[in-house]
C-alpha cells in the first residue's frame, strides 16, 4: 500500500496521506486521504493513471491482494476551521455523525461551535466538514495533532471539561444521530 500511495503523489499533483486506524476501526485499518480543490480534475487525473500508467495498475492490484474488503470512498466539504492545519498532522481524530435531511443545518451549527469550544479548551486544530457523497447527510469533526500524546493531552482536556456535557446535552434539541462513528489515527506516509 506504502508503494502505491507513494506511486499516485508521485505521479498526479495531488499529496496522498496514508493512515493507520489507531482507534475506532479495526485497529491496523489502512486509509488514503488526499486534499482535493476540484474533483472533476482529480477524477481525470486518476482515470489518466488507469489509462496509461500500468506500474499503477499493478501497483492497485497488488494492494488489493491486502484488503478485508473493497475500499470505500467519500468527498467531504470543509465547512469550517479553527486553528490552523494548513499541514496535514502527524495524528487525526475524528467523530462523525449521520442525520436526517432536516437535521444536517443544526448539526453542522452544533458542530461549528463544539470545534471553537474544544480548540479553546485542548487547543487542537478541528474542522467541521459535511458530506453528501459516500456518506450522505454526515458531519465531521476532524482534529489534528503533532503525536499520540497530544492528542491524548487535548481530548483529556475536553473530556474532562464540563462544558463538554453541556454540549452533548444540547444535542437533544437537534435530533438523534442514524449513525456514529470515532476514530483516531496516525499518519505513516
Amino acid at each position: 500500500m506504502v508503494d502505491a500511495v507513494s506511486h499516485i503523489s508521485a505521479s498526479t499533483g495531488y499529496d496522498f496521506t496514508l493512515w493507520q486506524s489507531l482507534l475506532g476501526a479495526p485497529v491496523g485499518t489502512l486509509g488514503v486521504s488526499a486534499m482535493v480543490r476540484d474533483y472533476g480534475d482529480y477524477t481525470d487525473e486518476v482515470a489518466r493513471l488507469y489509462a496509461e500508467d500500468e506500474a499503477w495498475v499493478a501497483k492497485v492490484d497488488a494492494s488489493g491482494a491486502h484488503m478485508a474488503g473493497n475500499p470505500e470512498d467519500s468527498l467531504w466539504n470543509i465547512v469550517h476551521a479553527v486553528g490552523d492545519m494548513s499541514e496535514v498532522p502527524n495524528v487525526v481524530s475524528n467523530i462523525m455523525w449521520q442525520m436526517n435531511p432536516a437535521e444536517v443545518a443544526p448539526s453542522v451549527a452544533w458542530a461549528i461551535e463544539l470545534a471553537a469550544y474544544s480548540n479553546g479548551i485542548g487547543g487542537a486544530p478541528v474542522s467541521v466538514s459535511f458530506s453528501q457523497w459516500g456518506l450522505p447527510n454526515y458531519i465531521r469533526l476532524l482534529w489534528g495533532y503533532e503525536s499520540v500524546a497530544a492528542f491524548d493531552v487535548a481530548s483529556t482536556a475536553v473530556q474532562g471539561d464540563p462544558g463538554l456535557g453541556e454540549r452533548l446535552a444540547a444535542t437533544a434539541e437537534i435530533g438523534v444521530p442514524r449513525d456514529m462513528q470515532s476514530g483516531v489515527m496516525r499518519r505513516i506516509l
